[in-house]
């Protein structure tokens, strides 16, 4: 049964508010710390992950990452010695969560709240899933191999459409990074890196089936320098997807099917295309209390493409991208027109890194076309972004590395409309106290240019509002990165200022509209802890890990009026444990999310993955929400709201089991 009206009661208090110039004060006691002489003529190098306590006899468990390289900063570098709070999720690390498409596998992960307005993600008429950072909505930018992902109507980005079997990892940075990649990573970014080419040839073929008539199917070939990759995915008929308490109707999701297809190649040394294609099909049905009124039908088509040719080297980068997604609806119990909605993007960035050896010092530009056309909603619009950006790095006495970046952003709208040009700073220091020990604080300005949508958009919905400003702000974040025999720990506190953050006007019912709100901040802590309790024991103990990803913020806001409200989710942590043997491998974790804005309940469900070596191949088990927790996924249930409805994830336990040869 569907929960009732009413949302449960919150038990996280508000506090942490206007803490920037605490945080901003951490980098002045990070310089008084140094002491050490500097060492003319030095190299920046990555820290080795090695502790020399440990030794041949001593091996290491399973936390114990070691080196571990990410782009962070556009160009390989060693995570632990960033100044950023960088977390990296490996494909089999994705596929263990028991996650049915990416963005699943991301919520499971921990650190993001989530929002969807359909089950497994499927976007309701372009109403998309998102992960927030840090408490705060729409503030993500979505990459895809360092291009962006998301359209320019609404900065949907559909990572509901992308099989994990075509990931080779997630990069995910949080807190601004405008300097480095522009206008619209407010609260951080997520690069997505899709599958490598190798020298070998290797052929995979997995099936997996549940309840809800759920499948996803896979064939993927691996070949000298090509990759090839083919997805199926389906689910059944859901009932009451959504409802509305106070208007009195429901939607139900028709079956939906959704197809997949991935292709690398590397034709020749430092040269890589990839491209990425999907399409899906579902339907909505909505349904009124009322016996005498008659149903609402919507037939619902998808196409996204995704495509780059990058040529990449120690100290240069460039490449030339594309993506085009289409959506169309049709209202067959309407004589409605057809919608056709597209979104095109397109650009050119190059990055260099001088190969200095008292300092790295990285510099580069980029040039993206936004496009958009909304058939029936408010026709087609563009614009232009074009940036320079440069970033030194230099080692000082042996232990602490400044960084400082400026990026200058230009935005060209349409003949008509507004442009903005902002400069945009950012200065990061990491304090290396020892090898695997390490202090670091960053702050940055963020800037984010409106949406055609939240300008143009035109229903009995939503209204746009073309006098809209750009959002902006500033970044605070410090905190501290352990790596131990036994533990590996990530800890940050942040505080998040900004102005004008685009939200959405209640104040008058439907149709709803924009606003520029006058002050939006979020402060809080984040954390991402993983140990190895029994590593000292034999017998398998020495496998199990526990670990403990997430973050508590408070993102408040001012409405139209001026009076302050909760925006965001403040409290959302996932804890899990995990075995990983040689012929099996578990994982139990539990997801929640609390302290939730707009009166909706808090929940936590728990999520079981398995597999086990049987025959040439892997036997997999996956149960997700074991215990039929209700999970409302968006919705309103304020006592003043115009509309009190909510949306929901799959009624019920999901359970899943599959098998995978590789040959």
């Amino acid at each position: 049964m569907r929960r009732k009206e009413e949302a449960g009661k919150k038990f996280f208090c508000r506090g942490w508010r206007h803490r920037g110039r605490r945080l901003a004060g951490g980098l002045v006691v990070l310089g008084l710390l140094i002491t050490a002489p500097v060492r003319a003529g030095e190299s920046l190098e990555p820290v080795a992950a090695a502790d020399s306590a440990v030794t041949a006899a001593d091996p290491l468990p399973a936390t114990t990452m070691g080196s571990v390289i990410v782009t962070a900063d556009r160009f390989p570098g060693d995570e632990i010695s960033t100044p950023r709070f960088v977390t990296v999720i490996s494909a089999e690390e994705l596929v263990e969560t028991g996650g049915n498409n990416l963005v699943d596998a991301l919520k499971r992960a921990g650190g993001f709240a989530y929002k969807a307005f359909a089950p497994l993600g499927i976007s309701h008429g372009g109403m998309n899933s998102k992960v927030a950072i840090r408490g705060v909505y729409d503030g993500e930018l979505i990459l895809l191999n360092g291009a962006p992902l998301q359209g320019s109507a609404g900065h949907a980005y559909d990572l509901n459409t992308i099989p994990l079997d075509q990931i080779e990892r997630i990069e995910i940075l949080k807190g601004a990074a405008s300097t480095l990649y522009g206008a619209d990573a407010m609260t951080g970014v997520i690069n997505i890196i899709t599958r490598k080419t190798a020298a070998t040839t290797a052929y995979r073929v997995a099936f997996e089936a549940g309840n809800e008539d759920y499948h996803n199917h896979s064939l993927s070939a691996t070949l000298p320098g090509v990759n090839l990759g083919l997805n199926y995915q389906h689910l059944g008929d859901q009932r009451e997807i959504s409802r509305s308490f106070t208007k009195g109707y429901r939607y139900d999701l028709d079956a939906s099917d959704k197809f997949a297809v991935n292709f690398n190649a590397n034709p020749l040394p430092d040269i890589y295309f990839d491209y990425l294609g999907s399409y899906y099909e579902s339907g909505f049905r909505k349904l009124y209390d009322n016996p005498g009124k008659a149903y609402e039908g919507t037939d619902q088509e998808h196409y996204k493409h995704f495509a780059d040719l990058r040529y990449e080297t120690d100290v240069l980068k460039a490449k030339l991208y594309g993506t085009f997604e289409e959506m169309r609806r049709d209202k067959y119990t309407g004589n409605a027109p057809e919608d056709r909605n597209r979104n095109f993007n397109s650009g050119i960035s190059c990055d260099y890194r001088l190969p200095l050896t008292w300092a790295t010092w990285l510099i580069g530009g980029e040039y993206t076309y936004f496009g958009a056309d909304y058939n029936n909603k408010y026709g087609y619009h563009y614009r232009n972004d074009y940036a320079l950006f440069s970033q030194v790095s230099k080692e000082f006495f042996e232990r602490l590395t400044l960084t400082a970046g400026l990026r200058q952003q230009f935005v060209d709208g349409e003949p008509g409309t507004d442009d903005y040009d902002r400069l945009l700073p950012s200065f990061g220091a990491d304090l290396k106290l020892h090898e695997r020990f390490h202090l670091f604080a960053n702050f940055g300005r963020a800037f984010r240019s409106p949406t055609f949508n939240q300008q143009y958009y035109e229903s009995t919905f939503m209204v746009g509002n073309p006098n809209l400003g750009p959002e902006e702000g500033w970044t605070y974040e410090a905190g501290l990165k352990w790596d131990h025999r036994l533990l590996r720990l990530r800890l940050a506190a942040f505080y998040m200022d900004y102005e004008d953050k685009i939200e959405v006007d209640r104040r008058h019912g439907y149709p709803q509209t924009y606003f520029n709100a006058g002050n939006y901040q979020s402060a809080g802590i984040e954390w991402e802890l993983t140990g190895s309790p029994f590593a000292a024991l034999a017998g398998g103990w020495n496998r199990l890990t526990v670990y403990c990803n997430g973050y508590w913020a408070d993102p408040e806001a001012d409405d139209a009026e001026g009076a302050e409200y909760q925006a965001g989710p403040k409290f959302q942590t996932t804890v899990g444990l995990k075995f990983l043997g040689d012929r099996l491998t578990l994982d139990l974790s539990s997801q929640s999310l609390a302290g939730r804005e707009r009166e909706l309940d808090s929940y936590t469900t728990v999520n079981f993955y398995g597999k086990l070596r049987l025959g040439p191949g892997w036997l997999s088990l996956a149960v997700d929400n074991i215990f039929d927790e209700e999970v409302q996924v968006s919705g309103d249930l304020s006592d003043n709201a115009s509309n009190r409805y909510l949306y929901y994830d799959l009624d019920g336990p999901l359970v899943k089991v599959g098998y995978e040869l590789v040959f």
